[in-house]
């Protein structure tokens, strides 16, 4: 069963109960309601009838007229009888009416009962110990009522089909959001799922899914670019370990020279899977945040790279500020490796400087050197790449400058 058939359903269900009740309760009412009048009205017949009843002569009880046409009336058919000492003393009105009206009454002597389907009230006297007891069928008040318990069944199944049909259609409209992802989704092509418009909970659930599906969408492109990038770059050097391995099994001796350039391929390797998998982490924001100082990780760096730039014959020099910032710190040292290491290698007899520091509340780190600066046509290579990729998932801004040099510069957020 669709969702959309069960709302409507159980909206109908509940226009039927609701309906149900209230036309029971408003039943329960206008029958209470006739009751009370009834009653007033045959408490003052009682009232007036044991007047009489005081007034009557030795042998004869004499009841006003107007109170025997009251009795006899059509449109307000009553029985009447008055009791004293448990003896009937006189009775008008309907006379195949039950006597006594109501047993329970005449021994309590007051009262307002129903009983063998009359309403009956109860008066006593306790002076001069006369009851009068004067009731009323409930047959003409349950046939004045029985319309309206006919017209309530076919009132309340219409209700329902009405209130059915609608849900039915409110229902379809609310759902459509849905309905329109199910049908985009069931197609096999989530690459074509619609914009989805609306405020309800259907249109935000729809839209979270569609925001869903771009997201995996966007992460699959992103694994697929990973692993063609990373089967490029990887390709030379292991074509160069390739080579050197083979010139060595063909010689049959290892020469210095063959075992430094198989380090230098092996280094090359390490560092080409470092940063890949830093480019993994950082483009899948899998970070492991800490309070750092990025001095710190500076002059980690500068103590890592200055045999390298001695060998080079480039002036490595740290002016680090304390700046502190909420970091992935390897992450972060992965990206400033990259820049320092593309310095010292397009850096010939000059100077590359790490520096740190706040600028406007914002924490930095920044990498210069005196090269030739970056060309007009820059085109990333693996190491910026992940440069950038580690500032996006830090919400750091990248500055590049070419002045005197080239300048890379990490903004982190304040």
């Amino acid at each position: 069963m669709s969702l959309r058939l069960r709302l409507a359903l159980l909206s109908a269900l509940l226009v039927l109960g609701g309906v149900a009740a209230g036309l029971v309760v408003t039943y329960n009412v206008l029958q209470s309601g006739s009751n009370l009048s009834l009653d007033r009205e045959s408490a003052i017949l009682a009232e007036v009838i044991h007047e009489a009843v005081l007034l009557r002569g030795d042998t004869v009880i004499r009841v006003p007229a107007v109170v025997e046409t009251y009795l006899a009336d059509e449109t307000g058919v009553r029985s009447a009888q008055v009791y004293q000492a448990g003896q009937l003393l006189w009775e008008g009105g309907v006379l195949d009416a039950p006597r006594p009206l109501d047993p329970a009454g005449l021994v309590e002597g007051k009262g307002t009962n129903t009983v063998s389907g009359w309403r009956v009230v109860t008066h006593f006297d306790e002076g001069d110990g006369i009851t009068v007891q004067v009731g009323r069928p409930l047959a003409g008040l349950r046939e004045t009522l029985a319309p309206f318990a006919w017209l309530s069944l076919p009132l309340t199944l219409g209700l329902t089909l009405v209130a059915g049909t609608l849900a039915w259609l409110f229902t379809g409209v609310a759902l459509r959001p849905l309905l329109t992802l199910t049908r985009a989704v069931s197609a096999g092509d989530v690459s074509d799922v619609p914009a989805i418009t609306g405020t309800g909970e259907p249109a935000r659930l729809a839209q979270a899914f569609r925001a869903l599906v771009h997201r995996l969408q966007d992460q699959r492109r992103r694994e697929r670019e990973f692993l063609a990038y990373a089967s490029h770059e990887l390709r030379t050097p292991l074509s160069a370990l390739r080579a050197s391995l083979d010139a060595a099994h063909a010689k049959s001796t290892v020469t210095p020279e063959t075992i430094d350039r198989l380090r230098r391929e092996a280094a090359r390797l390490e560092s080409l899977a470092q940063n890949l998998l830093a480019l993994s982490r950082a483009e899948s924001s899998e970070l492991q945040r800490d309070t750092v100082d990025l001095a710190d990780l500076a002059a980690d760096t500068y103590d890592r790279f200055q045999p390298l730039a001695v060998t080079k014959g480039v002036d490595l020099e740290l002016a680090a500020l304390p700046a502190t910032t909420r970091a992935d710190p390897r992450l972060v040292s992965q990206a400033l490796d990259n820049l320092v290491h593309n310095a010292l290698r397009a850096t010939s007899n000059g100077t590359v400087t790490v520096s740190t520091g706040v600028s406007a509340g914002r924490p930095w780190l920044e990498v210069s050197d005196t090269g030739p600066g970056f060309p007009a046509n820059l085109r990333d290579g693996l190491g910026l790449r992940v440069v950038r990729a580690v500032a996006a998932a830090h919400v750091a801004d990248v500055e590049l400058r070419s002045e005197d040099g080239a300048r890379v510069r990490i903004l982190f957020p304040a």
